[in-house]
């Protein structure tokens, strides 16, 4: 049974915080494989002007192109109207029963997926991988894992990835005041955004 990375997200656009995060996960051998699965229409997101899936579909794909270990998956953004990680999982364990899923998110996400939708399910069908975000601690992590393992069952592993500084908005501004991206995101997702012409208008 192969173990799946699922690392979800707008990708507006995807930048090398995501490819780091995922890259980490396979190099301590927690995952065989990181699927990155850019979100469809996300009830979160609401009131964002948004590339279209395609779009951030296609950045992603030229984000990961040189590393073989890695794929994206258009399973949300195929799906119409609002995307639910509930629904994402049960999608993917349907059609893949021989793998064992573990979404990779922040700790941002720890601290309010509790709220997300039926979220008592997303806990019982994936383990959890939980990298440092916003300035949480560790110890306000553990503390967390163990209230929603006592509350939901969760199987909930912290990370020692390293926090990083970087954010798809801060890129966004970069481009908007005509500031280079090169140290935010990988070249040929930086050429793609050039070319297209991406963001310069938000």
């Amino acid at each position: 049974m192969a173990r799946i990375g699922i690392l979800g997200g707008s990708f507006h656009p995807f930048h090398n915080g995501h490819l780091l995060l995922g890259q980490y996960c396979l190099d301590k051998k927690l995952v065989n494989e990181v699927w990155f699965v850019p979100t469809g229409v996300s009830y979160l997101k609401s009131g964002i002007k948004m590339l279209t899936g395609e779009e951030r579909l296609r950045l992603t794909a030229l984000g990961i192109s040189d590393h073989p270990k890695m794929s994206v998956s258009d399973v949300e953004i195929r799906r119409p109207g609002n995307t639910y990680t509930v629904d994402t999982l049960k999608t993917l364990k349907e059609q893949f029963p021989e793998h064992d899923f573990y979404f990779i998110i922040g700790a941002d996400c720890l601290f309010s997926m509790e709220n997300w939708y039926h979220a008592e399910e997303i806990f019982a069908m994936c383990h959890l991988l939980v990298a440092r975000r916003d300035g949480k601690s560790r110890q306000e992590m553990r503390v967390k894992a163990r209230e929603l393992k006592e509350r939901f069952g969760a199987n909930i592993r912290i990370l020692e990835f390293q926090e990083m500084d970087i954010s798809s908005t801060m890129i966004r501004e970069r481009i908007k005041n005509g500031e280079s991206i090169e140290d935010l995101v990988p070249k040929k997702v930086a050429d793609e955004i050039v070319k297209m012409g991406y963001f310069e208008g938000d």
